[in-house]
């Protein structure tokens, strides 16, 4: 069973310390996207952690206990209306934790976030997965000099902006950049093979005359 998601590296290894501590089998599976970096996009996605079904009790309130003792605990009241609003829209960004801090401030300011509004908030994050992000055009046009060069990185580079998908709010994999780069990422994938296996046929040819 998922115990919780972490998008803080912090939190995350807190969190493993005190199941370790307590001798809970645990797993961590980590995201998807650890390649995005390299290629013009930081990782939205969490680590989760996941604990049998019998143990799932007991690490929660463990986790909780420590989440209420602790005393590196945000403020909420660092953060403005707005920022609360975000926070208890967007659940799966945060803490379990500081969700339920960010709710209960905005109730005390008379403002409550519905099961609507956090589903309407994830159905627009559900239509952004489906069309795709854009990278780094830095980073892209780099890619794209060294597929021409027939670099190889050049070429992973070109089959990840073609063929790359992420998990969605959903669940489901949708592609990770639009289809537009996809297209891209088609055409520098297919120019780097063949500029590795033209630089191969004139590197063979030569060395026959070289034998010559």
């Amino acid at each position: 069973m998922t115990l919780g998601e972490y998008l803080n590296k912090e939190s995350l290894i807190t969190t493993e310390a005190i199941l370790k501590t307590n001798n809970i089998v645990f797993q961590v599976i980590t995201p998807e996207t650890h390649l995005n970096s390299a290629f013009g996009q930081a990782s939205s996605q969490p680590f989760v952690i996941q604990v049998q079904e019998n143990d799932y009790e007991k690490a929660n309130k463990l986790v909780n206990d420590n989440d209420t003792n602790t005393s590196t605990t945000v403020s909420i009241e660092d953060y403005t209306t707005e920022e609360l609003k975000d926070i208890v829209l967007n659940p799966d960004d945060w803490h379990h934790q500081f969700v339920s801090q960010a709710s209960e401030e905005l109730k005390k300011q008379g403002i409550e976030v519905t099961k609507e509004d956090i589903a309407e908030k994830r159905n627009i994050k559900i239509e952004a997965s489906k069309k795709g992000i854009e990278p780094s055009k830095i980073i892209f046009y780099v890619m794209w000099l060294l597929a021409l060069l027939g670099g190889i990185i050049g070429i992973v580079a070109g089959y990840f902006y073609w063929r790359a998908k992420v998990k969605g709010p959903d669940g489901k994999r949708y592609y990770m950049y639009t289809t537009k780069y996809r297209n891209y990422g088609y055409y520098m994938f297919m120019f780097g093979l063949t500029s590795v296996v033209i630089q191969t046929y004139f590197l063979y040819h030569f060395d026959l005359l070289y034998i010559w």
